[in-house]
């Protein structure tokens, strides 16, 4: 898998040459400096905004600092050249610090020294110990020469000329917690010598590991693996070379470009990687608001990216036709009738989906308050939320969500939407939060249609539809004498439940009334345990129940009829919960709040 990711990427690094890391490549915050060839010196502050991930680049020079600070880092801090770690550059061109160490006084004139006195003769000052490195590096200088001692010496007076007064050349602020790096004008060909001149010798994991195959040096890179002492079990004790895998100098040069560009686009928050095998192509992205809707991938590789002390790769996957468009776009329509189009909020936040990635921020941001987007790949231990149900929600079905949307893997995500956007509305209503718990049913069953609902099958639009329809007409037909009238199947009597016990609960004079009155019913073992349930709101409500109150007893006398069901069907119960109440309708004036004056008006009409 990832020799096929270096393919690819090779190929976009022959077409587009280095520019294809620069172009991407962010500097750490800090004061840039570039001494000129005629002494001038420039500066220019590099500061990254943290919300867009973004900085300015306007700068004609701009381009120059990448350059000079790309081929001047240290491949990581346990290989740097100075060995008190004060001193962050790699060769005698350039010469970063944290401005601190300079303030605080961390940076002497002996550490200075020391690092211009290891990079005038890194073979006897640095490697001489090390049997391999100072072969890397003895066949580095055979093809490239020594160190250029007059300019190295030259530049070693300017530092500790200016260093410690550096602002009063030039205007910076040295009291803020970032980089001072200065860098000596020279040709680029000078700048890449240098710096691969401090690489070579470092680019192996380990040089102890190192072994010659017929004249070529092979050893362990230092990206994507790691061999020391303090890992022994990474070791292949059954094998002559004991690494699991050796690269030659120009393999691991190449991986560690292509750990470099994968670094810069996690520093600007693009942390989905799509590789394209067929087409040769890298695309990058960011999160669902910046998505390209025409992402087709036939044959590929995903990785997810991020940021820490070092690039990590969170997650990879085979890419088989993915395409992030939906073949059959996500209608969010107004099936419980929230009426969309007079609540702002709702009509610009709740559109129609034709992306995979918009439908996952719509389901994060719905049923998990957008707490799913951000939580994929956090550690259980590290996630904090103090709602316990969001909390497990969201680890047991993240992986399902993430790799549908992501990856195109649509095994088991129908399922998983069943049951999460279930178990969100419950939560909701135990918040005693009916407004997200009408969207979440709204988008639930938008989802179901979608994805769970089979060719031929209703859409849960018409079966709300026709359900609601159906129980007026037969509230209707009860009033007029009609007789045989009954409820005909599980959905119409757990509808009618759901009614009767939101009715119950307006009844209640509890000083707090809460959607959570309704979950002894949700969480009830079978239909048993609803109808006691429901007997005994009424023998605790019906003092306050008018005799002659039609609808509410043709509703009970229904669903006593039905008889004990054996399952719960508890959508079809928060259906009924949610939905207009069919008792309390006539009540329900040009949006007026009804109060119990308005249903007692309403039951002496029907006497």
């Amino acid at each position: 898998m990832f020799e096929e990711c270096l393919e690819v990427f090779k190929a976009e690094l022959q077409k587009k040459g280095e520019s294809i890391i620069l172009d991407e490549y962010i500097p750490a915050d800090g004061s840039y400096l570039i001494v000129k060839k005629d002494g001038s010196v420039k500066c220019l502050e590099v500061k990254m905004n943290k919300k867009t991930r973004t900085l300015d680049k306007s700068d004609g020079d701009f381009p120059k600092i990448c350059f000079y600070d790309y081929h001047s880092k240290l491949i990581s801090m346990n290989k740097p050249v100075d060995p008190k770690k004060v001193i962050h550059s790699n060769n005698y061109f350039s010469f970063a610090v944290k401005k601190d160490s300079i303030v605080s006084g961390k940076l002497t004139e002996n550490i200075i020294d020391g690092y211009y006195r290891i990079l005038a003769d890194p073979l006897e000052n640095k490697y001489k110990k090390s049997k391999e490195a100072s072969r890397i590096y003895k066949d580095f200088e055979q093809k490239n020469g020594t160190v250029d001692l007059e300019l190295l010496e030259k530049n070693k007076t300017w530092i500790k000329e200016h260093i410690f007064k550096i602002d009063e050349a030039v205007e910076i602020d040295m009291t803020k917690k970032d980089y001072l790096k200065i860098f000596f004008e020279v040709d680029e060909a000078d700048y890449v010598r240098e710096d691969n001149r401090y690489i070579l010798p470092h680019i192996y994991n380990s040089n102890d590991y190192n072994v010659e195959v017929k004249g070529e040096i092979r050893g362990i890179p230092d990206n994507n693996y790691g061999m020391n002492a303090k890992k022994p079990f990474l070791s292949i004790k059954t094998r002559k070379v004991p690494a699991g895998y050796l690269l030659n100098g120009e393999e691991v040069l190449l991986q560690k470009q292509f750990f470099d560009y994968l670094m810069n686009l996690a520093s600007t928050g693009r942390n989905n990687v799509y590789i394209d095998t067929e087409r040769l192509k890298i695309k990058a992205l960011e999160e669902a608001d910046n998505r390209d809707k025409n992402l087709n991938i036939r044959s590929g590789y995903y990785l997810r990216l991020r940021k820490g002390k070092e690039l990590e790769i969170q997650t990879q996957d085979n890419i088989v036709d993915y395409k992030n468009e939906l073949h059959k776009s996500l209608h969010f329509r107004d099936i419980l009738g929230i009426k969309f189009d007079k609540v702002p909020d709702y009509a610009q936040n709740y559109k129609d989906c034709f992306t995979k990635m918009e439908t996952a921020a719509l389901i994060s941001e719905v049923f998990f308050s957008k707490f799913l987007h951000n939580n994929y790949f956090t550690d259980v231990s590290d996630i904090n939320i103090n709602d316990s149900i969001l909390k497990f929600n969201i680890i047991t079905y993240r992986n399902v969500i993430f790799d549908w949307a992501y990856k195109g893997i649509d095994k088991d995500f129908a399922s998983a939407v069943d049951k999460f956007s279930l178990n969100m509305i419950k939560n909701s209503l135990l918040k005693n939060n009916k407004k997200r718990a009408v969207l979440q049913l709204n988008l639930r069953w938008c989802l179901k249609d979608r994805f769970a609902v089979k060719e031929g099958d209703k859409e849960m639009a018409t079966i709300a539809t026709e359900l609601r329809k159906t129980v007026k007409e037969k509230i209707l037909q009860k009033k007029e004498g009609v007789e045989n009238i009954r409820l005909e199947n599980d959905a119409e009597y757990y509808y009618v439940v759901g009614q009767l016990v939101k009715y119950f609960i307006f009844l209640s004079r509890a000083s707090k009334k809460t959607q959570s009155m309704i979950n002894p019913f949700i969480n009830a073992k079978n239909g048993t345990v609803v109808m006691n349930r429901l007997f005994r709101l009424y023998t605790k409500y019906n003092y306050d129940i008018y005799d002659n109150s039609k609808t509410f007893n043709i509703l009970l006398a229904m669903a006593i009829e039905y008889g004990k069901v054996k399952n719960v069907n508890q959508e079809m119960l928060i259906f009924g919960y949610l939905d207009d109440n069919l008792i309390l309708e006539k009540s329900r004036r040009d949006n007026t709040v009804v109060t119990k004056n308005d249903v007692d008006k309403d039951i002496e009409e029907e006497k």
